[in-house]
């Protein structure tokens, strides 16, 4: 058996360019929407006012004297830019030098292709893909004080979690995510405020949320495999004929596409507020973890020579399941339903708010978001695939390689991602009795380790740089607006990343540029703005 026909064995875990966890904390605190705390660089565990405090913490709520409304609107725009490059044009990095993989055909002769993003995507309720110039999003929330003034109730719908793009088809990094999107949206979020006493304040809410998930990506294969397989499928005659024509390392196997949602994923969010002195304030929030099990639809379309190989083993079906394999259908497109079990991860924070001269206040967060809980993704199938038949085989002969990430209707991804702790600061000037400035900095690490990342969700650590302001129109009336500005840039290193540009052979995880370098910046723009009343 050849090393090409070796090659198509290593596309059975394509999606393994999904992993939505990795936007949680390129969107954590950042899709909420409120201006203060945007321009102070998301500093707002001690110092948040109005219905936002639902989410940044709730004790806050029992600041509101009488009613709070307040409305809002979110507008963001991301910029993509990156490359993928080979040593010579159109050369791997392969270290061993393998002749069959020195010309990488994705590079089309070329020493580097760029990496480009047509436009925005937001995967929404009922719409599902939606292609937009930038996002943007309006918002409304009340807070009001009971009758006997001893409890304040409040509610607000606000998105937690927004990203999404989509690529040319003839890009390069359609193969790692062409159209992409993840939302989540707090829909309804009861909550209280409580007066304990003593300037200490106590508040919860509960955050009933719809998880939704579309994506389609082009697939490819450029990895050897376990060697093992060779002797599995020297045994059918004919077989290695047929697969010498057809088939390289590199083929494109085909696309798939999927869209999935869960319109009931609940939190609890809980805090505390104390203020000892007139000019501090100290801060804690909690938020639980969100758990969605995602359901709905997928369709994968083969290529005519994927379609060639499966059609070429299926009569080796009965053997396959020797080796947790299955029945190949053959068939050029399967769809059917998938399950995709997903969780938002827990996060606490702790602050303090110092009001240091009668003008100047210097707010300081630190906060903890418990990625860790995200160690893999598990999708299951209505039914047997293809690809995931070849996968389980593969990972049935040579465990110790790669790992056992699938069974012919499973599919099991390990993430490996890590627990943050991140800090960040800001700081507001009163220049007088109405107008308020505002600025903020906020370092936000990767939860994402080195040999996992990717193109799918392209976050490494990032930098926020935040200004704002605030202007009184009336007594009681107030315009609040904040604007920021992120950037984050990676730069995987050949064969750094497992599920990018691994040259470990046997190795199955999804990983269509073997042995390139992959370069990327993505820049963020948002703007938040705000109308409030209070009376």
């Amino acid at each position: 058996m050849t090393t090409k026909t070796k090659g198509w064995l290593g596309c059975a875990t394509v999606l393994g360019l999904f992993s939505p966890a990795a936007t949680a904390q390129l969107s954590h605190n950042m899709s909420i929407g409120n201006p203060v705390s945007l321009a102070m660089g998301n500093s707002a565990t001690a110092y948040i006012e109005g219905p936002d405090a639902i989410h940044y913490n709730p004790a806050a709520l029992a600041l509101v004297n009488e009613k709070h409304e307040q409305y809002k609107l979110q507008m963001a725009f991301f910029q993509h830019e990156g490359s993928i490059s080979g040593r010579a044009p159109g050369e791997s990095f392969d270290p061993f030098d393998n002749p069959d993989f020195r010309q990488d055909p994705l590079l089309q002769g070329q020493k580097s292709r760029p990496i480009e993003v047509e436009s925005p995507s937001v995967f929404l309720p009922f719409f599902g893909h939606v292609n937009l110039p930038f996002f943007a999003a309006p918002g409304y929330g009340f807070a009001l004080r009971t009758q006997r003034g001893n409890a304040v109730f409040a509610n607000s719908a606000f998105a937690v979690q927004v990203f999404g793009y989509e690529r040319d088809e003839d890009n390069i990094a359609a193969f790692n995510g062409q159209r992409f999107g993840i939302t989540r949206i707090a829909y309804f979020n009861p909550s209280i405020g409580l007066e304990l006493g003593d300037n200490l304040y106590a508040g919860g809410s509960i955050g009933f949320s719809w998880q939704g998930l579309g994506f389609t990506s082009k697939i490819r294969s450029a990895l050897n495999t376990i060697a093992q397989i060779d002797t599995l499928l020297d045994n059918l005659p004919g077989i290695n004929d047929v697969l010498e024509l057809n088939l390289n390392p590199y083929n494109h196997v085909g696309t798939l596409e999927a869209e999935v949602e869960d319109p009931l994923s609940v939190t609890f969010t809980l805090g505390l507020l104390w203020q000892p002195e007139p000019w501090l304030s100290l801060g804690f929030a909690y938020q639980s973890e969100g758990k969605a099990q995602m359901k709905g639809e997928f369709s994968i379309e083969y290529t005519d020579s994927f379609n060639s190989l499966m059609n070429t083993l299926q009569p080796a079906g009965g053997l396959l399941t020797l080796f947790d394999g299955a029945a190949i259908s053959g068939l050029r497109r399967q769809s059917g339903d998938v399950t995709v079990d997903y969780t938002q991860p827990q996060w606490a924070s702790v602050g303090a708010s110092v009001l240091v001269t009668p003008r100047l206040r210097v707010n300081l967060d630190v906060k903890w978001v418990d990625y860790s809980v995200v160690e893999e993704l598990r999708f299951e199938y209505d039914r047997n695939l293809d690809y995931l038949v070849l996968s389980s085989v593969v990972n049935y002969l040579s465990p110790q390689v790669g790992g056992d990430y699938a069974d012919p209707n499973e599919l099991r991804l390990p993430r490996g991602y890590q627990a943050v702790v991140d800090w960040s600061m800001g700081v507001e000037y009163a220049w007088n009795d109405r107008l308020k400035l505002r600025a903020g900095y906020e370092p936000r690490s990767s939860s994402i380790p080195n040999d996992r990342q990717d193109l799918l969700i392209p976050i490494g650590e990032a930098d926020l740089y935040t200004l704002g302001f605030g202007y009184q129109l009336k007594e009681q009336s107030r315009v609040d607006v904040g604007f920021g500005y992120l950037i984050t840039r990676l730069d995987i290193a050949p064969g750094e990343s497992r599920i990018a540009n691994s040259t470990i052979e046997g190795d199955v995880v999804y990983n269509p540029f073997r042995g390139l370098r992959v370069e990327h910046q993505l820049e963020s723009f948002i703007l938040a703005m705000t109308y409030s009343t209070a009376f």
